[in-house]
């Protein structure tokens, strides 16, 4: 991903972080969950608009658990359609997360999101899901 390219992917998901969880301790995934949806809904009760976010959002910070050595950071960016879920660990192996992708559940992610992908930076490296808002319509 070019510089240009991630400008791009910011500009549909809003510019600033509407959330940050620290990962270093690892807090549960509950936990992170939880912060998510109080930041994205503040004060009302969850629903199925960000049912896929929430997957993401578990796939990615899981994956940084199972396979980084250092998670470091979830944050959340968003726009009324769209929600940025960056998940950075310290790990600068960009090419290991491609090979999972085959396999496991970032198929799943490939399939909730927009766009998704890696990219690297002087920390490590940053695993990116641009994932549309839903809207369904009301019961029958």
């Amino acid at each position: 991903m070019t510089f240009d390219d991630d400008r791009r992917i910011r500009q549909r998901a809003g510019s600033a972080a509407d959330v940050t969880v620290d990962l270093t301790g690892r807090p549960d995934l509950r936990e992170v969950r939880a912060a998510m949806v109080e930041a994205l809904l503040p004060g009302a009760e969850p629903d199925d608009r960000f049912g896929a976010v929430l997957l993401v959002v578990d796939e990615l910070v899981g994956n940084a658990y199972r396979h980084a050595t250092t998670p470091m950071l979830l944050r959340i960016g968003h726009t009324p359609e769209n929600v940025l879920v960056e998940v950075t660990d310290g790990d600068p192996v960009a090419g290991a997360v491609r090979v999972v992708a085959m396999r496991y559940g970032l198929r799943l992610v490939g399939q909730l999101s927009l766009d998704w992908g890696v990219r690297t930076d002087s920390r490590g490296k940053v695993v990116w899901a641009l994932v549309p808002v839903k809207v369904y319509p009301a019961e029958m």
